[in-house]
């Protein structure tokens, strides 16, 4: 007897198969035979293909929501910032289909997808309290401590770092310095 189809169950192998092949590999045709049903039977349950990429941003934003609010619990300053940092590099690293879904999603207008989005930025600010910047300067350590993270999980990604240093020590160095730098400048 077949599993009944969800779409729960629909999100879950379709986030196996971008985090494992690709965003750009996550067809209707190939999540219906890792299913195992016929193609029209996904209609059930999705509209289309930008449906279901809306879902995985939905999804993926929720998950890196959490990790980031559970590397800062208990920690405040420079130390919350780092945390949050290396917890967003190593959202990239273990779900990388899911961070391109973040990245892609097809109607940056959808409402959950902003709500979300919203929710971290405030989050994220909240953390940022602390240094007493203006909204304006807070927004750009955001900006840069996600550049950052996407910079070092990117490059990674490629093998970009082939050399003889612990790249861990690179990502902490690296947070440390801009963070430093970013607060002692913008607090001026």
């Amino acid at each position: 007897m077949r599993e009944k189809i969800t779409r729960q169950a629909i999100l879950q192998v379709s986030e196996e198969i971008v985090n494992q092949e690709g965003y750009e590999s996550l067809t209707l045709a190939k999540l219906a035979k890792a299913l195992k049903i016929k193609t029209p039977s996904l209609y059930n349950h999705i509209s289309n293909l930008n449906d279901l990429r809306n879902e995985l941003a939905v999804h993926a934003l929720k998950q890196l929501s959490h990790q980031i609010m559970m590397s800062a619990v208990g920690k405040a300053g420079d130390v919350a910032l780092k945390s949050i940092g290396l917890a967003d590099i190593h959202f990239m690293s273990e779900n990388p289909g899911l961070y391109d879904a973040m990245l892609r999603a097809p109607d940056p207008q959808n409402e959950e997808i902003e709500k979300i989005s919203s929710e971290i930025i405030s989050m994220l600010l909240r953390v940022l309290e602390p240094y007493h910047l203006s909204e304006e300067n807070a927004i750009h350590i955001i900006r840069g401590l996600r550049a950052l993270s996407h910079g070092f999980n990117t490059l990674e990604r490629r093998g970009g770092f082939n050399m003889n240093v612990p790249l861990e020590d690179s990502i902490s160095v690296a947070f440390d310095t801009f963070i430093k730098g970013m607060i002692t400048t913008l607090k001026k």
